[in-house]
């Protein structure tokens, strides 16, 4: 009796930590933490556990594809930040480039409470997703939910898998900038970075959709004092006018990824 009780208890706190299933993905709302603290951030994360041969997006998918969205549901003063993405993989399906994961994948997001948030509180997060094989895409939606208690609480069994994954989300670097000089079908990009970060071997990906062209991969080379330049095809979909472009810089000789922002000044 005592063992049937206990199965009991273990298979429904299993089911309260079950995802959602939509199409071909699963998510699922974690926390590195099961309490908060007033105006402190909280890092939770959005997970998706993906069928086998199917992919998900990143935030530019690329040729196709589209990126997951969120729409929170806070308590009063509670703000959301962005979702944030882990270096993406590179799919290639019947001359079509998309940046994506499978598998399953860990974005972390910072929730900061109001300064005067107290008692336990649910957040609620709506979620979309398009996931696709190279046959089909097939859309999938979430109604996900968490409760957080109030008071600095204790790290939960996802802490470190969200700290993992924190660890692949490409940031910005002090020193590191990025020019653009756009062409007529190309745009002239000029990287710098401080001088105990090494680019070379670094792969550059657009992270803003629709500015560079996909079919080829830009690899940064040797340095040039410190610099680097890459002149690359535009999308064909690009805007006649291109005012800003963040790009994605990961592996070569990097630590770790970085992301690189340029806006054009008026």
């Amino acid at each position: 009796m005592i063992r049937s009780v206990v199965f009991s208890i273990v298979l429904c706190a299993a089911m309260a930590r079950a995802g959602v299933k939509s199409g071909h993905a699963e998510a699922e709302l974690l926390s590195a933490s099961d309490g908060y603290s007033a105006g402190q951030p909280v890092q939770l994360a959005l997970k998706l556990k993906l069928d086998r041969g199917w992919h998900s997006y990143w935030l530019n998918p690329g040729d196709s594809g589209a990126p997951v969205s969120i729409d929170w549901t806070l308590p009063d003063g509670w703000v959301a930040g962005p979702l944030l993405y882990p270096v993406p993989q590179r799919f290639s399906t019947a001359g079509m480039v998309g940046y994506g994961y499978d598998d399953e994948v860990i974005m972390p997001v910072f929730l900061t409470p109001a300064e005067d948030a107290s008692g336990e509180v649910k957040v609620r997060a709506a979620i979309d997703w398009l996931t696709c094989d190279p046959s089909a895409c097939v859309p999938g939606e979430a109604e996900l939910t968490l409760d957080l208690k109030d008071g600095v609480g204790d790290p939960t069994p996802e802490a470190k898998d969200i700290e993992k994954a924190y660890r692949t989300v490409p940031q910005p670097v002090d020193g590191a900038t990025l020019q653009v000089e756009p062409g007529e079908k190309t745009l002239t990009l000029t990287i710098t970075l401080p001088d105990d970060v090494d680019g070379e071997g670094a792969e550059l990906i657009a992270a803003t959709p629709n500015v560079l062209a996909t079919q080829e991969r830009v690899i940064l080379g040797p340095s040039e004092e410190g610099s680097w330049k890459a002149i690359v095809p535009k999308n064909e979909y690009a805007k006649k006018t291109i005012d800003e472009l963040e790009v994605l810089l990961t592996g070569g000789k990097l630590e770790a990824p970085l992301m690189l922002s340029w806006i054009m000044e008026n």
